[in-house]
């Protein structure tokens, strides 16, 4: 191991477009269909706008979020149909489950996400990925969001470690860049295999 490396303690992960795959698109293409209106609107009314953000930060309940954004909507639909249609985005990036469970071996995992209660729920109990952590760090949790500092000093006071004892890996360079300036290990995700170069080039194990 290279000694100058030798000190990282943890690898903090991000979830969505790491572990998870996830297609907001197909969410938003399908409330369309469902309440009759076009999907540029829907996206910029909920999913790229500054509810969402405030959800995302657990600034409000997700019956909140249902409530205002059904506002929008014409046609109207229950709670089930919309938690339903908000959480089919995902798929599981299978070949990164190997690499975890490697690395757990030798060192504890932390997740740390831009994610809301509704789909953090769904996540974790549809797929496996969590069981893989120490701890999960979800944004409407903690209430702030990545490339917040305030996200990366959370974390590293509760798992009470310097940032240069930790790595993370995200697949949104602003979030990555954002850990570097703390002086946390920041690798920018393309590919397990790229993944796994820069991690053997820290000096990680698995």
């Amino acid at each position: 191991m290279n000694p100058k490396t030798a000190t990282i303690k943890a690898i903090l992960f991000d979830m969505g477009n790491v572990l998870i795959f996830f297609d907001a698109k197909r969410s938003s293409k399908a409330f369309s269909e469902a309440v009759g209106v076009p999907e540029d609107k829907i996206w910029q009314a909920f999913f790229i706008s500054e509810l969402e953000r405030s959800y995302t930060r657990g600034e409000i309940s997700s019956e909140e979020f249902y409530r205002r954004v059904v506002e929008h909507f014409p046609k109207k639909i229950d709670f089930a149909t919309f938690a339903k249609l908000w959480n089919d985005i995902f798929t599981e990036n299978h070949e990164m489950d190997v690499l975890l469970r490697k690395l757990k071996k030798h060192y504890p995992l932390y997740l740390i996400s831009n994610t809301n209660d509704l789909h953090f729920e769904y996540v974790t109990t549809q797929f496996p990925i969590s069981k893989h952590f120490t701890k999960c760090f979800p944004s409407h949790v903690v209430g702030h969001r990545k490339p917040d500092k305030a996200m990366f000093e959370h974390v590293l006071q509760e798992i009470k470690l310097k940032p240069e004892e930790t790595v993370f890996i995200d697949d949104i360079r602003e979030f990555v860049d954002s850990a570097k300036r703390l002086g946390i290990h920041g690798i920018q995700f393309t590919s397990r295999q790229a993944l796994e170069t820069e991690l053997r080039r820290l000096g990680i194990e698995f």
